[in-house]
């Protein structure tokens, strides 16, 4: 699990449907008790799904859900899952391996990055370059 100043910084991929016939986009979540709201990375998303809208659904038991997504671009991760997601998803367990819910385990990962950082020899090309010139 990465860990940002001593604090574990867990995260997962996920898939996001908006409906039950669309494709599932995936997505990499940051779990962030500590957030009001889920955020999500815009371009993760087609631009026709951030319509302004805001809805409140009523589940089974005639409670009213509202889940607020507040479009936004994090450091390396698309989407910030919040506490207003944590506490309307029932079964979802945290431990410090990973995510469960209702028997289904999704592990945390590694830092994913396609970038690597090379330090350049600047010395060493600034003292090739001198020599040519003198």
């Amino acid at each position: 699990m990465k860990q940002i100043d001593g604090t574990p910084r867990p995260h997962f991929d996920l898939k996001i449907k908006t409906s039950i016939y669309d494709k599932p986009t995936k997505a990499v979540a940051l779990l962030d008790t500590g957030s009001c709201a889920t955020v999500l990375r815009p371009h993760v998303l087609p631009k026709e799904m951030w319509a302004p809208i805001s809805k409140t659904f009523t589940a089974a038991n005639s409670q009213i859900t509202w889940l607020r997504v507040l479009g936004s671009y994090l450091p390396d991760k698309d989407v910030l899952f919040g506490f207003d997601a944590f506490f309307r998803t029932h079964g979802l367990h945290i431990k410090p391996t990973g995510l469960t819910y209702k028997g289904q385990f999704l592990p945390f990962l590694g830092m994913q990055s396609g970038n690597s950082v090379v330090l350049s020899p600047f010395r060493e090309i600034i003292s090739q370059n001198v020599k040519h010139i003198l």
